[in-house]
């Protein structure tokens, strides 16, 4: 009797354990990076613009910093930056079908994306935030980086 008792309460823990890991919730990004590039100014007749837009999927280092403003940056020139005053808080590689996922705390961030010519990013808020993402508790923020530096519009 005593082990079935021992045994009934083990799985019980067990159990308990599994559906807390379960119902924890993962939060944080899911992206994508495209390269853009060339004549993307609409013409007529020219049925191939939106496939062009959309641009094609890239390996590219993406570095995840805490929010940083315009005043928190060394502008590279454009939309690169050669320094980033700010707390790094993820570094990872895009896969081949540019696909990144990054878990993270509820917060706000700032996404770069490494290139030759230094971190790249081309977007900004109201506020100055430069490529800002908020990441909510339990939800995955899901965004679309274009690398459209050598495309004119």
């Amino acid at each position: 009797m005593r082990k079935i008792v021992i045994i009934v309460i083990s799985i019980a823990l067990l159990c308990a354990c599994s559906n807390r890991k379960i119902s924890k919730g993962r939060q944080g990004i899911i992206g994508e990076v495209r390269w853009v590039e060339g004549n993307l100014m609409p013409t007529i007749g020219d049925t191939s613009l939106s496939e062009r837009a959309r641009g094609i999927p890239v390996v590219r280092d993406i570095y995840i910093f805490s929010a940083v403003k315009r005043k928190d940056v060394v502008s590279g020139g454009g939309s690169f930056y050669k320094l980033i005053n700010g707390d790094l808080v993820d570094r990872l590689k895009t896969k081949k079908d540019g696909k990144f996922q990054a878990d993270l705390p509820p917060g706000k961030y700032s996404i770069f994306v490494m290139e030759q010519e230094g971190y790249f990013a081309n977007i900004f808020d109201g506020e100055n935030y430069i490529s800002p993402v908020t990441v909510q508790a339990n939800r995955f923020t899901e965004i679309k980086i274009l690398v459209n530096y050598k495309a004119y519009y």
